[in-house]
């Protein structure tokens, strides 16, 4: 099942991300502790052709250095890093990065870690197995001018 957070949506800056339906929109750095998982959700991501991997990384300076190198608008994020560790990532890179869309995307489940995502400045919860067309949504979906929306439940 998959929860969202929808808060909002800053247009790319890239002059490129207009282009066809065909090619990617949205540059995606994927963060996660275990290499075996990055490589997975990749696949996953890869498949969706509004979403192309620019980064992975394991750890939060790998991926601030991917994301502002390869301009990235997206970070999918696992949570369970500890889950307070990647709480952490998410309160770090939405300080550094406020037009980043950053989505979590964890096994992790219930409504306190979600809550707790949500305001440390998540965008979206997605729970694992991931489904593109629900990343695509988060992804796409416009800024809202209140911010964030109530979470949706299980």
């Amino acid at each position: 099942m998959t929860s969202r957070l929808l808060a909002p949506l800053a247009s790319p800056n890239d002059p490129d991300a207009s282009n066809s339906e065909s090619q990617p929109r949205h540059r995606v750095v994927i963060i996660d502790p275990r290499e075996e998982r990055r490589a997975i959700t990749n696949l996953y991501v890869e498949r969706c052709g509004l979403l192309t991997v620019v980064g992975s990384a394991g750890n939060l300076g790998d991926a601030q250095t991917q994301i502002r190198t390869e301009r990235a608008d997206v970070a999918l994020v696992e949570i369970q890093m500890p889950v307070t560790q990647g709480l952490d990532t998410i309160g770090a890179l939405r300080d550094q990065f406020p037009d980043l869309r950053i989505v979590v995307c964890s096994f992790h489940n219930d409504s306190a870690t979600r809550e707790a995502a949500r305001l440390r400045g998540a965008d979206g919860y997605l729970t694992k197995p991931l489904q593109t067309d629900d990343l695509v949504v988060l992804v796409e979906s416009p800024r809202s001018a209140s911010g964030a929306d109530p979470i949706e439940g299980d």
